[in-house]
């Protein structure tokens, strides 16, 4: 049987913060693939398709912004959360975002929003092939 739990993808270069969210996530009921680079992340990106995809925005070779920018390069419908300790980022770094979330933010919170996301792009699906999801 097919396993049908949500496949995240979490994007973090603080190994510890990636290793502790990432539990958090699985716990919740998530699948977790990481990555500590943009790099890597286009690579699995582009290798899987991810229900939504998490991204900090200090990454050591790009920005969370501009690596969400090459994710909806190949995948438009890609549903990314930014997850920052900026709460004010400049003008146009939210372009290719979904939802911009700042870390201290309750972990619940952050699994709400992913959930939403996710359910946002189902009833897209849904309404794109004429079928109605409530």
């Amino acid at each position: 049987m097919a396993d049908i739990s949500p496949l995240l993808l979490y994007v973090e270069d603080d190994r510890q913060q990636r290793m502790l969210l990432a539990a958090v996530l699985e716990q919740a009921g998530f699948r977790v693939r990481t990555a500590g680079c943009a790099r890597d992340a286009v690579e699995l990106a582009a290798q899987e398709t991810f229900d939504a995809v998490i991204v900090d925005y200090d990454l050591p070779d790009m920005t969370g912004a501009q690596l969400a920018q090459e994710i909806r390069a190949f995948e438009p419908s890609a549903k990314i959360v930014l997850l920052t300790g900026w709460p004010d980022l400049p003008p146009g770094e939210l372009v290719y975002i979904d939802i911009h979330v700042v870390k201290g933010s309750l972990t619940e919170k952050l699994i709400e929003v992913v959930y939403t996301l996710m359910d946002a792009r189902k009833q897209s699906a849904a309404a794109a092939s004429g079928y109605y999801y409530a």
